[in-house]
């Protein structure tokens, strides 16, 4: 019986992953073709690609969480651990003195797998029927969703739109400087680093790990995390809801059905998207810590390691990002606040103890991150925060509605009002932590409804493009109830985990991923791509035929009520792609302490001095000498359109010489 059971579940397998690859190569063409021939090009790169999202959350999950962990479920948990434990190497070897280099990355890969593998772990017996079926499931889910999403960038040059760029130039400095750093030159006249780096921390380590640049790093790190959301808002659920059903059903809303986080793509919002990488892994962790402080048959010493785990999890998220830390703090008031409710009447001893595993994990956490958070003192970032936090004035946080549906659009809406209820019909607390996370992070973003201030601090755009850590977990629980209630009518199968109950999910889930399929892999919008390839040869012409000291004049317009100025076309590049001058700043500069202490006003007076006049006047020309501008350049992107640098009232004027003009990029000399 148990022989022709696991017979049964081989096949299964087998057949779901031939009929998951056919209806992959039919709703994304050509990506069967090109997956292979990338794989052997890029070997190394996988593989350590695949080795640097792993082993470090291995390593720390066999230390302290060494007891029975479905494999698959470990390897998830593993990879968002993994995302908190790379950044915190480099704080701890910056006071050392420690640079890192290849040798040095891989030197610590080879201490990971002997912390993963060391001493050897006692071998659990491999986990039959349904257990066995889904875990294969979500592996081989994640591999297409991944594959789609790297397929779906593989003419992508550098990131798209306003953000990728600073995230490249950061990247690119912890490279230069082996770790953290202070001064952002050549690049920006910033003299302190308090970013948010748990991104680039990964996207660094993959440069040392395989070679790779870090405008590919950039790009390739972002859609790996995309990818990976579908495992981790597996392990998210499952552990929520207790049904690892509805964890696969998550990962398939989240992997092929929800436009978020894929789209995140498009606008370079890679920072985000790590911390909610990281997210799952705190979530997790906390929960098994509260839950053991609840239990009485815990002991102290048993919550040492759950302890840890949280704090340095907690800890990783504050280096990825600072408002997803928010959405953590609301899940962890919320799961305790219903865990609470679940207990029952517990007495002042667990109260006790709760409280003080919570306050123990906190100040762990601060602990790890002390040195951070000290750093992040030195620049702009704590001031804006107070200033919003306790500033007593109207703000405007707008809801677009467009946002709005994009959230929920496909359907997503009603699937996750029907799954919230049907967990909330069967008594399943996970529902109820859904819907009071999902309404407290809304009262954080929206403080003034509660009439406090800090409205900003967390903006509900932000909300809205990391809802799907809540309409995913919702909709698969909702898809789940509609198959189950389909086979109740149809009265074909009588029990949950009948071979009639796997054969319709099985059917329904390679339906819905053929249909979401061709969408992910479409997701690049090359509407936001500032840097095309026409720029990057341009930017090679110049490198090439002008001064090293030549001062070019791109389009700029201001940006976050005239704080900060961005470009809208591959102009803004320039000084990463050639080292020469222009008029323009990494956005992430405003968060930053600058030499001179007025930067940020002086760039917005010269944009002010320049754009007053048309580019075709006598008298911009005369600001643009003053300010010492050699040249003009303007590429073939414009996003936003109505760019200031006009080629037709350029051509036309006498103060200027066309040097170079292909493929939409224009070059003038100012004469």
């Amino acid at each position: 019986m148990v022989a022709d059971q696991r017979a049964l579940s081989r096949s299964v397998i087998w057949l779901a992953v031939i009929w998951l690859a056919a209806i992959i190569s039919m709703a994304v063409p050509g990506l069967l073709w090109w997956a292979p021939w990338s794989l052997l090009t890029s070997l190394l790169a996988v593989l350590s690609g695949a080795l640097l999202f792993t082993l470090p959350g291995l390593a720390v999950l066999r230390w302290l969480h060494p007891g029975p962990l479905l494999w698959f479920e470990r390897l998830a948990y593993a990879a968002s651990l993994s995302g908190a434990i790379i950044p915190f190497l480099l704080l701890v070897s910056e006071p050392i003195g420690w640079r890192w280099n290849s040798l040095a990355a891989w030197l610590v890969m080879i201490v990971f797998v002997a912390l993963a593998l060391w001493p050897v772990p006692r071998i659990h017996r491999p986990d039959r029927g349904q257990r066995c079926l889904i875990g294969w499931m979500v592996a081989w889910l994640s591999v297409a969703a991944l594959a789609v999403r790297l397929f779906a960038v593989r003419d992508v040059p550098v990131g798209l739109f306003g953000d990728s760029y600073h995230h490249t130039i950061i990247t690119q400095l912890l490279i230069d400087h082996g770790g953290l750093f202070q001064s952002w030159q050549p690049y920006a006249p910033a003299v302190t680093f308090t970013y948010h780096y748990g991104f680039h921390a990964i996207a660094a380590w993959w440069h040392w790990l395989a070679g790779i640049p870090p405008t590919q790093a950039v790009v390739l790190v972002g859609q790996v995390m995309s990818g990976l959301a579908a495992p981790l808002l597996y392990l998210l659920t499952a552990r929520l809801t207790n049904s690892r059903l509805t964890g696969l059903w998550a990962a398939v809303v989240v992997g092929f059905l929800s436009l978020y986080p894929a789209y995140y793509v498009n606008w370079g919002r890679y920072t985000q998207l790590a911390g909610q990488t990281v997210l799952p892994a705190v979530a997790v962790a906390w929960m098994e810590l509260i839950d053991g402080a609840l239990s009485p048959q815990r002991s102290w010493r048993s919550l040492a390691a759950p302890l840890a785990l949280a704090s340095i999890a907690s800890a990783g998220l504050a280096f990825s990002h600072y408002r997803v830390a928010i959405l953590a703090i609301c899940f962890v008031v919320t799961y305790t606040l219903v865990a609470l409710g679940r207990s029952g009447l517990v007495g002042w001893r667990t109260l006790r103890r709760l409280g003080g595993a919570g306050i123990l994990g906190a100040l762990g956490a601060a602990l790890l991150a002390w040195p951070w958070l000290w750093r992040v003192q030195q620049g702009q970032i704590t001031r804006m925060a107070a200033q919003i936090v306790t500033t007593d004035v109207e703000t405007r946080n707008p809801i677009a509605l467009e946002i709005i549906g994009a959230a929920f659009q496909y359907g997503l809406f009603p699937l996750a009002a029907i799954g919230l209820i049907s967990l909330l019909w069967r008594r399943q607390s996970g529902g109820l932590v859904l819907a009071l996370w999902a309404g407290l992070v809304w009262l954080a973003a929206n403080p003034q409804l509660l009439g406090l201030t800090g409205q900003g601090l967390i903006t509900t755009f932000a909300v809205l493009i990391g809802a799907y850590l809540v309409v995913a977990p919702a909709a698969g629980a909702g898809l789940l109830a509609l198959i189950r209630l389909g086979v109740m009518i149809t009265k074909q199968a009588q029990r949950r985990l009948s071979a009639t109950m796997i054969t319709i999910q099985i059917v329904a889930g390679l339906v819905l991923v053929g249909w979401g399929a061709p969408m992910q892999a479409a997701m690049v919008d090359y509407d936001y791509q500032l840097a095309t390839p026409a720029d990057l040869k341009a930017a090679a012409w110049i490198r090439e035929h002008l001064p090293p000291d030549a001062a070019i004049f791109v389009n700029g317009f201001p940006a976050y009520g005239g704080y900060v100025y961005a470009g809208s076309d591959g102009g803004w590049w320039l000084t990463f792609l050639t080292g020469r001058r222009t008029n323009l700043l990494p956005m992430a500069v405003g968060f930053e302490a600058t030499d001179p202490p007025n930067t940020l006003r002086l760039i917005a007076e010269q944009h002010q001095a320049v754009q007053r006049y048309p580019i075709g006047s006598a008298q911009a020309v005369a600001a643009l000498r003053a300010l010492g501008f050699h040249y003009l350049y303007n590429g073939p992107a414009a996003n936003p359109s109505g760019e200031y640098l006009d080629p037709v009232q350029i051509d036309a004027a006498p103060f200027y010489e066309l040097i170079y003009r292909q493929d939409g990029v224009s070059i003038w000399r100012i004469r």
